[in-house]
């Protein structure tokens, strides 16, 4: 079991650098192909299938990583729950970038609600839930 929940946070790692620094096909890869994406914190609909994901991470590439500089995201705190081939998880979300128009940094805090299942030895995202608490402008440093 240690050697499942040690892969499954490698999916969960793997998820932010592609969301990062990937491509939608990367961040799609690493869902099963009949998974749900559900945003929840825009009120968008499921993307439903592993193309539907795929399709869903293009436009967020597009608008929303394609009007920042330095975008990060961390996942902490993961609680995984392991059964056989299926598996929960649960873990806190913070993001960081610099917005290119104002140049002024922000974050981002939240939370992923998850289940996945483990298919030809490998663990993927069945459901993914995102959930954003708050967006805050960094403060600026001082001496």
């Amino acid at each position: 079991m240690t050697d499942d929940i040690v892969a499954i946070q490698q999916v969960l790692y793997r998820y932010c650098f592609a969301v990062d620094k990937g491509t939608a096909d990367d961040v799609a890869a690493l869902f099963h192909e009949d998974a749900t994406l559900m945003p929840i914190y825009s009120g968008e609909p499921p993307a439903k299938g592993r193309a539907a994901i795929r399709d869903w991470f293009t436009v967020y590439h597009r608008n929303q990583r394609g009007s920042v500089d330095y975008l990060r995201h961390c996942v902490t705190n993961p609680v995984i729950e392991v059964s056989g081939n299926e598996a929960t998880s649960q873990c806190y979300l913070i993001a960081d970038a610099v917005n290119k128009a104002s140049g002024k940094p922000y974050s981002v805090s939240g939370y992923y609600l998850d289940k996945l299942v483990k298919e030809g030895g490998r663990w993927y995202f069945k459901e993914r839930q995102i959930h954003v608490n708050y967006m805050a402008e960094s403060l600026p440093m001082s001496r």
